[in-house]
C-alpha cells in the first residue's frame, strides 16, 4: 500500500486497517491492533466511526495494561456520548485498575441509574466496594448482581459473578480484611473482556 493511498479517506482503506485490528484483538495481539487503529482513526470522516475504532483502542491499552492511556481514550469519547454505558463501564474499568476507586464507583452508579439490569456493572461495583474494604456492602452488591444474572445475565457473566461472590463470601468467613490485589485486578479485566465479547455486533457509540 502506498504512502499516497494511506493518507486518504477511501472507505475501503479504512474497512482493511480495522478488519486487520480486529484480527489481531482476536489473536490477542494488542499493541499491534493498538497500532492499526492509531492508524485509522485519523483517516476516518465519520465521527461515529471514528469513535468506534477509539473505543477499541481504548480497549487494546486496557487489555495492554495501559491503564492511563485508556482511561484518557474513554473520558474524550464520553464527553461526546455521555450515554454511551460501554464507555462509561470501560472508563470505571481503567479507574478501578489504577485504583481511582471513588472515581470509578461513580461511573459505575451512573450505569446502574440508567439500566439496573447491567450485572457486570454491579459486580465491578461490588469489587470496588471490596478494593475499600467495605465486605458487606460489597456482598451485598455481588448477591444483587448474582440474582439479576439469574435473569439477564449470559452464562459468562454468571460465572464469573458465582466465582466473585464465592472468593468474597470466603474472604468475610475468614475475615480477610486486605484481600489481594491480583485477585481484584483479574476479575475487573475479566469483566472488561465479557462485556466486550458481549457486543455481538461492533457499531460505533450512537449508531442505531
Amino acid at each position: 500500500m502506498s504512502a499516497g493511498k494511506e493518507t486518504g479517506t477511501d472507505p475501503e482503506i479504512i474497512y482493511m486497517i480495522t478488519g486487520e485490528a480486529y484480527c489481531l484483538i482476536d489473536q490477542g495481539c494488542y499493541q499491534e491492533a493498538a497500532i492499526e487503529f492509531l492508524r485509522c482513526a485519523p483517516l476516518e470522516r465519520d465521527p461515529l466511526k471514528r469513535a468506534a475504532s477509539l473505543k477499541e483502542l481504548g480497549y487494546c491499552y486496557l487489555r495492554l495494561g495501559w491503564f492511563e492511556d485508556a482511561m484518557k481514550i474513554y473520558k474524550q469519547l464520553l464527553e461526546v456520548y455521555p450515554d454511551d454505558a460501554d464507555i462509561r463501564f470501560f472508563l470505571a474499568s481503567a479507574y478501578a485498575s489504577l485504583k481511582w476507586t471513588d472515581e470509578a464507583i461513580i461511573e459505575l452508579k451512573t450505569i446502574l441509574r440508567l439500566d439496573p439490569t447491567d450485572v457486570l456493572a454491579r459486580h465491578d461495583l461490588s469489587l470496588c466496594y471490596r478494593d475499600k474494604g467495605w465486605l458487606r456492602e460489597s456482598l451485598e452488591e455481588m448477591r444483587k448482581a448474582n440474582e439479576y444474572a439469574a435473569t439477564y445475565g449470559n452464562a459468562d457473566e454468571k460465572e464469573i459473578i458465582k466465582s466473585s461472590l464465592g472468593h468474597i463470601e470466603e474472604e468475610i468467613q475468614e475475615g480477610d480484611e486486605d484481600g489481594t490485589k491480583e485477585t481484584f485486578l483479574l476479575m475487573i479485566l475479566l469483566a472488561s473482556v465479557i462485556k466486550r465479547s458481549r457486543q455481538k455486533v461492533r457499531k460505533p457509540p450512537g449508531e442505531q
